[in-house]
């Protein structure tokens, strides 16, 4: 089978290389899935980097030790990918449930980035009929759902804002908000998007600014703002929580801004405002398998009508996986979109 695996760190353009594996056989109680969709996500490009968020010292490579983390250096050569979809083609002894031609999505974290993979029978989830492409990028779906149900008590009526809206995370959280009766207030950096998002659901798109708390204000009609989600950092992590209300919350999942978190004391003294991490990864571990198997059905259903989706910018086999690193790794209008590996062809 054909696999993308690096033995270094370095551009992925360069650390990567496609090569021939032996085929997987099924054991005990396991199964072989024939790979359709798998994405390539900002997180992979790190991790082949050697850049994953500070956890490790690219120069030194020494690696912090972080409590309960355990030990988080790379074993080479290691293939990349956190997650897809794809189809049973073989069944290993003492496996009940599940049939050949079944489609399931992929185990996370299980090394995607190939055309097989072995997983255990017991822990998959079904995928039903649809976009490959799209039922792939399952995290991003998890990832604002959890937002929504985890990160502050809200019912319909209530406010959620956030400051990557234009992300595939915050799209799909503008839109499950909308079916659950929850309204977004939703701050972008280009006023292109304002009509776009609007017509996904978004209640309010305003375009960041220093006068953004005025205008968030003004917009939802002096309303409770109790969490903000961040995934911009920056000077935007500040003027994010200078829109929310006193005692509110706000969230950190990213930094497409590329610095660390920045916020004025003020606003953590007198507005009494907590700013707290959030990885949908430990959210997720946090459920029992039957409340996971629950909630990415849910997701998956939604995804497969079309009523959540991410905006998708390429497919590309994995052999032309130079060119779709290089694409994947572009920012803004250079790349509008998640890249996906589409394996099906051929």
């Amino acid at each position: 089978m054909k696999a993308l695996i690096h033995n270094r760190f370095g551009p992925p353009e360069d650390a990567l290389e496609l090569v021939d594996l032996p085929d997987e056989t099924p054991g005990p109680g396991d199964v072989l899935i024939r790979v359709e969709a798998t994405p390539i996500h900002a997180g992979d490009l790190k991790n082949i980097a050697g850049e994953k968020t500070m956890i490790r010292n690219v120069e030194t490579g020494e690696v912090r030790d972080i409590e309960g983390q355990g030990d988080m250096a790379v074993s080479f050569p290691q293939v990349p990918g956190i997650e897809g979809v794809g189809r049973v083609v073989e069944i290993g002894p003492d496996v009940g449930g599940v049939a050949v031609g079944d489609r399931v999505f992929l185990p996370l974290q299980c090394g995607s980035w190939r055309e097989q993979v072995v997983a255990e029978a017991a822990r998959l989830i079904p995928a039903p009929e649809g976009d490959a492409a799209q039922l792939a990028l399952m995290v991003n779906a998890f990832t604002a759902d959890f937002a929504l149900r985890d990160l502050a008590p809200l019912g319909p009526g209530d406010w959620f804002v956030q400051n990557s809206a234009n992300s595939n995370v915050g799209r799909v959280l503008i839109a499950l908000a909308r079916l659950r009766g929850i309204r977004t207030a939703n701050i972008v950096r280009r006023a292109a998007l304002v009509d776009e998002l609007k017509a996904l659901g978004a209640d309010v798109v305003l375009v960041d600014g220093d006068d953004l708390p005025a205008r968030l204000h003004a917009a939802t009609g002096g309303a409770p703002l109790t969490i903000g989600l961040d995934g911009v950092a920056g000077d935007a992590t500040g003027r994010l929580a200078e829109c929310l209300s006193n005692g509110a919350t706000v969230a950190n999942f990213g930094l497409m801004s590329g610095e660390p978190c920045k916020i004025e004391p003020w606003i953590l003294h007198y507005k009494r405002t907590l700013v707290r991490g959030y990885y949908a990864g430990f959210n997720l571990l946090e459920r029992s398998f039957d409340e996971q198997k629950a909630i990415i059905v849910e997701l998956a259903d939604l995804i497969a009508a079309g009523k959540i989706g991410a905006r998708i910018a390429a497919t590309y086999p994995l052999e032309n996986y130079r060119e779709a690193v290089s694409h994947a790794a572009r920012e803004g209008t250079a790349r509008e979109g998640k890249l996906v590996f589409d394996l099906t062809a051929g």
